[in-house]
């Protein structure tokens, strides 16, 4: 090294000057060589930086300030509707006015752009450039300055999320919505029988059952829990069936809110497979006014307003569902048939609220006779059916058990009745009838038990009577008798028979006309089977027409005979068949032209009227007597309100009940009751008739005690028309009393 210095030192200036310049030029060679690496390094980051700006999948750009646009990406060309970027650049002048929807956005934009130097994620909602289409986009970007802190231009990125807003926008409607249902929505996955995890549940469920969807997600198991316990296997059962055939599972239930309140809800739900199991998409409605309006409804329809017994129509129902059972089962079952002694006389005697009380104790009385699969339905007014379901699994077995409590219901119905300050002690009428399901018809099968109760009836009343098939031969029999009797009735083949009265002087005053039928196959048919029919079968209407019509024609026709145009004629009638304005109309027409004295008629009715509407049946009474028609209260003493309808309704006369004349002989009670009543009648100002004297013993004491018309076997034998014309003439003209008759008594 020191010998280099030394031979530097011995050159002369020139040639050191010469070595310089070689080293200069040296130095400068190897400076540019290196800097045109570095450019050529720079460059190519450069273009690969901008090819990837090019492809990025979010729009990038450079804008200045003043709103144009200095350059964009490929996907940003793209977002705008163009093609390439110079088609962007040309047309796009004025960002703020022609991209933003809303003009103000792009210098809210600049405002924070200016005071922070940089935004992210400012969302707006602007136009696809080129096609006008509102999309919206999320824009980030920031300021460039120069060295002096002037702003240059924003360069960004702009990424498109329409999609995003559209369905935030319809998950909050969603929201709005479920929130506004009166139901809820809810979606869980059920695996093997259980939910697995509660996904969803709107705000709905909390007003239906005081949770939450946070506390369904906590406790997916909550949702079963809540679920009425006894209708919880058929909740189960329906899930279960609706997994495993991947159908709408669709179920009406009751659940227990978190409040206690119990409330039914109506279930929709429609499954989807996924690989956790079934995923449950569906709607819960609380359904309890529905409900509530549907028992309502059942309530009108298939029970009794009265006693909250089922009514005719359930019990129908029920029936086939026990005889279906029974069949399936080979097992019997068994209906009783109650029927209340002696009800409509309490009814019309007390009032209908003291009816009323009495048949709701009644019921509850039938109701803790039975067991709890049993039925106890109202069927008619005083007719209650039992509906045994395990009477037995033989004959045998049922008819015992059947006995056993038709017996218990017996007793508990003769137990006295504490109906308000009445104290009253009744029975019934108890019909059997065995059943195993062979025979299907429920009509059937009640006509049945009901011949079964009227066979108790029959026997006295206040006991039970098993059917027996021979009744129903008696039945049929007597199907067929008023199936004759209705084509009599129309064909008039019906007669009247007349028995005479008298009055204490032995003098013929009157008749009174009874109901014969001269059966061309049976024979005379009297009333004691003609009534029973009439009554049970609802003729009364028919017959009270026929016998007005022919009872009018012969008092017409007596007005022609001397010795019976004088006689008064009385007719059985019935209040119910001819109260009604209707008959009172029809009446005073057929009495405009008969041609006799109105006041000769008398219309004897039946003691057991339904005088519950007491007032009206007065009106309709007097509407009767001013035409001068006597109306005569027929088998006076039979029930608890003969006092009653004499002091209430105005009657003319009353007629002794012909049971009591016949035992005045024997016993002393009954010859102290017609005592009473022929002072009774007496005292109220109506004449007294006897009916039934059959000997000079029972007329004389009729007589002694003031009695003053008589009729029986003793004077003569019911007879026809021309019978009785014949033996008024061999009887002889009248009594003057027997001619003031006709004049009814003011009332």
């Amino acid at each position: 090294m020191a010998d280099f210095i030394n031979l530097l030192l011995s050159m002369d200036a020139t040639v050191l000057a010469i070595l310089g310049g070689v080293c200069l030029c040296l130095l400068l060679t190897g400076a540019l060589l290196r800097y045109r690496r570095l450019y050529r390094r720079a460059s190519k980051q450069e273009q690969n930086y901008a090819t990837l700006v090019e492809n990025l999948s979010e729009g990038i750009y450079r804008s200045r300030p003043d709103g144009r646009q200095i350059s964009a990406n490929r996907a940003l060309v793209k977002l705008n509707g163009y093609e390439t970027e110079k088609e962007l650049l040309a047309a796009v002048k004025d960002i703020g006015g022609e991209w933003y929807v809303k003009p103000t956005r792009r210098q809210e934009f600049r405002e924070l752009l200016q005071r922070h130097g940089r935004v992210e994620d400012f969302v707006s909602e602007v136009y696809r450039h080129k096609t006008r289409e509102r999309i919206w986009i999320s824009e980030s970007a920031r300021l460039v300055r120069d060295s002096k802190g002037n702003p240059l231009f924003y360069e960004g990125s702009v990424r498109e999320i329409t999609d995003t807003v559209r369905r935030l926008a319809a998950e909050a409607q969603l929201q709005r919505l479920s929130n506004q249902l009166p139901g809820a929505l809810f979606q869980f996955t059920m695996d093997a029988g259980q939910i697995k995890e509660f996904h969803y549940l709107s705000a709905g469920a909390t007003s239906i059952a005081g949770v939450t969807g946070a506390e369904m997600s906590a406790n997916p198991q909550l949702f079963v829990a809540m679920v009425a316990e006894e209708d919880r296997p058929a909740y189960m059962k329906s899930l279960n069936a609706a997994a495993e055939s991947l159908l709408a599972w669709d179920h009406e239930f009751r659940i227990i809110a978190r409040d206690g309140a119990e409330k039914w809800v109506h279930l929709l739900a429609h499954p989807e497979l996924v690989p956790a199991g079934i995923k449950w998409h569906g709607y819960l409605a609380d359904i309890s006014v529905r409900k509530r309006q549907e028992l309502e409804i059942e309530e009108l329809a298939f029970f009794d307003p009265l006693t909250r017994l089922p009514n005719r129509r359930r019990f129908f129902q029920r029936m086939s569902e026990s005889l279906a059972r029974c069949a399936e089962r080979k097992e019997y079952g068994a209906l009783l048939f109650i029927d209340l002694d002696n009800f409509k006389t309490l009814n019309d005697a007390r009032g209908h609220d003291v009816g009323d009380r009495y048949l709701i104790e009644v019921a509850a009385r039938l109701l803790d006779c039975v067991g709890p699969n049993d039925m106890v339905a109202r069927i008619g007014g005083d007719e209650f059916v039992v509906i045994l379901e395990d009477a037995g699994s033989s004959a045998a077995e049922m008819k015992r058990n059947a006995i056993v409590i038709a017996n218990r219901a017996l007793a508990a119905l003769r137990k006295e009745f504490t109906l308000g300050e009445l104290h009253h002690v009744s029975s019934a009428s108890i019909g059997i009838l065995a059943f195993d399901g062979e025979e299907r018809r429920v009509e059937q099968l009640l006509k049945c038990a009901d011949i079964a109760m009227y066979q108790a009836k029959s026997a006295g009343r206040n006991g039970t009577a098993l059917f027996d098939p021979k009744a129903m031969e008696r039945e049929l029999e007597s199907y067929q008798l008023l199936n004759e009797l209705r084509a009599a009735l129309g064909a008039r083949q019906l007669e009247l028979h007349f028995q005479p009265q008298f009055d204490h002087n032995r003098k013929l005053t009157g008749a009174e006309a009874l109901i014969r039928w001269n059966h061309p196959g049976r024979g005379p048919v009297g009333p004691d089977i003609i009534m029973p029919l009439v009554s049970r079968y609802g003729l009364g209407s028919e017959l009270a027409t026929f016998v007005l019509d022919r009872g009018l024609e012969t008092l017409s026709g007596w007005q022609a005979v001397p010795e019976c145009a004088h006689l008064r004629l009385a007719l059985n009638m019935n209040l119910q068949t001819i109260g009604s304005q209707d008959f009172i109309n029809d009446l005073g027409k057929r009495l405009d032209g008969v041609g006799f004295d109105p006041r000769k008629l008398t219309f004897e009715l039946v003691e057991h009227i339904d005088a519950g509407d007491q007032q009206r049946t007065a009106t309709l009474m007097q509407q009767i007597k001013s035409f001068g028609i006597r109306l005569s209260l027929d088998d006076f003493g039979t029930g608890y309100s003969s006092l009653t309808y004499l002091k209430n309704l105005p009657f003319d006369e009353v007629k002794i009940d012909g049971s009591f004349v016949a035992d005045i002989e024997k016993a002393d009670a009954d010859r102290a009751l017609v005592k009473t009543m022929l002072s009774l009648g007496s005292n109220l100002g109506r004449i007294v008739v006897a009916e039934h004297v059959e000997n000079v013993r029972q007329e004389a004491y009729l007589r002694a005690f003031g009695c003053d018309f008589f009729q029986g076997f003793l004077y003569s034998k019911p007879m026809r028309d021309e019978d009785f014309r014949a033996f008024a003439k061999a009887t002889g003209m009248p009594s003057s009393k027997a001619l003031n008759l006709a004049a009814p008594q003011a009332s």
